[in-house]
């Protein structure tokens, strides 16, 4: 038992996004308990701006945009107690610009979060303390009752909770983040005589002139949005530009800058590109559609714990889409789905299952050029915008169903091959940025000629790019594969720690972390680790989709925040500190 007088004690390790939202969450709850709480939250963060953090920097150029439209981000449910509701300002009323664009910058995103984290701090309750710590945490270790938190600069604080929000781990080693796979240069059998960038964030840093010059030919291994943005950093952000092509509503024209690498060859098992955001009024001017994806929502909440990916899911996810694409075609609504569209859906799925990239008989620019025809309404919705517009619809119950003991665990492996096919249609770039490729490949300066399962190989002084159509020199080879989600046994940082010494498990099939409903870690023995929390990617699959900043799809962090809030109140009265969840 704690003396009744003394604060109960918690950390926050990671403050990008993940974290910022928790912290709302628990000074919401604190000020709803009144002065009578007593609480001291420290912040560890070692980013320059707390709050953004890597991702949101907004530091960085402002080409590099979101994929999520601006009117969805809003980092203050509409119940927040955390400042006065006058300062609750949405991304959109913040920037003050209602016809500013859909898919903002990055970057003043990351401005917006830094602002809110700013005004937690200025409107703490009483009886709350917040301390900023500007530093990388490097072990956390249970001590008794409490943890021990120690810093890269071998500083050690004790706590009573601690909640782990680290977000995406990084290929050249950065020691607050804890998760990182195998390293690139061993994936690729380095060293090789071209020169190795390892990775893409922060492009100031990794994708100037002095380590990709001018005029160099450029392997990335990657095609997903990270090559986009690592293309658009060694072209716009080398001074290129981009003006409207006479006579169509998108298409774009490149003029290169003398700074420009010279060609960009990306390479990756699939060789599929990600799929250009539709226009959102192309299925609300489809009033079928909502009612179809209500249903689709409701049939997955209504599935059977251990239910069966392809005899039950597949089943709602194929009908769904056939539904979608007869409706958005301005067909009549049938009791029983278009049974073509439906059957055309279930191969596509079935395929994706297996982690082949369904054929489409497209190019690969083809099927980004073909996708932005469908988003703007110059062509009719075909299967993939039908396969996009369902999984975006239905994600939201899917969220709430898979996690935990949802779906039976030998299904994970081919969900997790489905769910990349369906995150490549579904969430790829926004309409701008796709145009922008294209007009990348047009002008020369992105070639997709060894776009699909090409090597690397050395021979002498040379380092060649290998595909089934040919070879080509390469003088950069540039990593833009971001660390996978979740945490390996014997990884290193404090995941990997947490896993040696028996505080977390993973279980079968699964990446991530296993945590209970209000985010505390379970242990190898199925048993709650008393005081520890985590969030966020290090979690995925026991929680999936945290690659969001849309604050209504996990309520995790707001049911720890109400746990430790409570266990606040109840150390002020003398009570244990523990109380069931």
């Amino acid at each position: 038992m704690v003396r009744p007088d003394e604060r109960l004690r918690v950390a926050i390790v990671g403050l990008g996004p993940k974290g910022l939202f928790a912290l709302e969450r628990l000074l919401h709850h604190m000020h709803d308990r009144g002065a009578q709480t007593r609480l001291s939250i420290d912040l560890f963060e070692p980013h320059p701006v707390p709050g953004a953090g890597p991702v949101y920097d907004p530091r960085q150029p402002g080409y590099l945009l979101m994929n999520l439209a601006a009117e969805h981000v809003d980092m203050w449910p509409a119940t927040s107690h955390a400042v006065p509701p006058a300062e609750r300002l949405s991304f959109v009323d913040w920037r003050g610009e209602t016809a500013g664009p859909r898919y903002p910058p990055r970057a003043h995103v990351g401005r917006y979060l830094a602002d809110g984290l700013m005004l937690m701090r200025r409107h703490t309750p009483p009886g709350v303390s917040i301390r900023l710590r500007r530093c990388a945490v490097e072990a956390v270790e249970q001590r008794g009752g409490s943890w021990d938190v120690v810093t890269a600069d071998r500083a050690t604080y004790a706590f009573d909770e601690v909640l782990i929000a680290v977000g995406h781990g990084t290929t050249a080693g950065e020691p607050h983040m804890t998760h990182d796979r195998s390293s690139f240069a061993d994936w690729v059998q380095w060293p090789h005589t071209a020169a190795l960038v390892p990775e893409v964030f922060p492009v100031t840093r990794w994708l100037v002139p002095q380590r990709v010059a001018a005029g160099a030919t450029v392997a990335v291994r990657g095609f997903a949005l990270t090559f986009i943005d690592a293309a658009l950093a060694l072209t716009e952000g080398r001074g290129g530009s981009f003006a409207p092509q006479s006579g169509h509503p998108f298409r774009l024209r490149y003029t290169p800058a003398d700074a420009d690498a010279g060609v960009l060859l990306p390479f990756s098992r699939s060789g599929r590109p990600m799929l250009a955001k539709p226009d959102p009024g192309l299925a609300a001017g489809v009033p079928a559609l909502a009612t179809i994806a209500l249903a689709g929502r409701a049939e997955i909440l209504a599935l059977p714990d251990g239910f069966a990916l392809g005899r039950e899911l597949m089943t709602i996810l194929a009908a769904n889409v056939g539904a979608a694409l007869l409706a958005a075609n301005g067909h009549a609504p049938l009791a029983e789905p278009w049974p073509r569209a439906t059957q055309s859906a279930r191969r596509w799925l079935q395929t994706a299952c297996t982690g082949a990239a369904p054929a489409t008989g497209l190019a690969p620019a083809e099927e980004v050029e073909q996708s932005l025809d469908v988003g703007a309404g110059l062509r009719p919705p075909d299967l993939p915008w039908a396969l996009g517009h369902t999984w975006r619809s239905l994600y939201p119950a899917l969220v709430q169903r898979l996690g935990g003991d949802g779906m039976a665990d030998g299904e994970w492996p081919a969900f997790l091959r489905l769910a990349a096919q369906m995150e490549r249609v579904s969430f790829g770039p926004p309409p701008d940025t796709a145009a922008k490729l294209l007009a990348l490949i047009d002008a020369g300066r992105v070639d997709l000629t060894h776009v699909g399962g090409a090597t690397l190989s050395t021979s002498g002084a040379i380092t060649t790019l290998r595909s089934a159509r040919g070879e080509r020199p390469v003088d950069v080879v540039i990593n833009a594969v971001l660390p996978a989600p979740g945490a390996l046994a014997g990884g290193n940082g404090i995941l990997g720690q947490f896993l040696a010494d028996g505080h977390v498990r993973v279980l079968s099939s699964r990446r991530g972390l296993d945590i209970d409903p209000d985010a505390t870690a379970i242990g190898p023995d199925g048993q709650r680790t008393h005081g520890l929390a985590i969030i966020g990617r290090a979690t995925e699959d026991s929680v999936i989709g945290n690659d969001t900043l849309s604050r209504a799809m996990h309520p995790q962090a707001g049911r720890w925040a109400l746990r430790v809030s409570a266990r606040s109140v109840r150390e002020v009265a003398g009570a244990p500190l523990e109380a069931p969840a």
